[in-house]
């Protein structure tokens, strides 16, 4: 992602009260709210906010921990959460989610990375191997 948008990422979530705390690493906006469930409205405002920078983009969220992370995607990756509630044409995924199927790790779970690899083709393999360790030498060099 390039740094002029990663600014003005950082300054559209700083002027929101509801942040406890943002971090952007490899394109990927982490983010720790006061209250958790604050996420979903946070999303909705920072897709919109996105849509104005590109518009054939898309924000996904993911719960990590006491985190989430927000991933930059193009339109046609973007998970279908802003679907019209029980509408046909597009599936949200919310219609059917159990808050009981929380755990201590949040919404993702092993199966979902599983599911998650095995969708990646070669070139994605590769490029994922090299952004986990580029994510490891910032941790060394952070003192992680």
């Amino acid at each position: 992602m390039y740094k002029n948008v990663e600014n003005l990422i950082q300054k559209f979530v700083d002027n929101h009260e509801v942040v406890d705390r943002s971090e952007i690493i490899h394109g990927t906006l982490y983010v720790k709210f006061n209250e958790e469930r604050e996420c979903d409205l946070f999303h909705k405002n920072l897709r919109t906010f996105f849509k104005k920078i590109d518009p054939e983009g898309g924000v996904n969220m993911y719960a990590v921990g006491d985190e989430f992370a927000f991933d930059f995607v193009p339109e046609d990756r973007e998970a279908p959460v802003f679907a019209e509630p029980y509408s046909d044409e597009k599936y949200s995924g919310k219609e059917m989610m159990d808050p009981t199927d929380i755990d201590e790790k949040g919404v993702w779970s092993e199966f979902a990375e599983e599911e998650m690899l095995n969708n990646l083709d070669e070139d994605d393999l590769i490029e994922a191997e090299a952004e986990i360790q580029m994510q490891l030498e910032a941790e060394a060099r952070r003192g992680k």
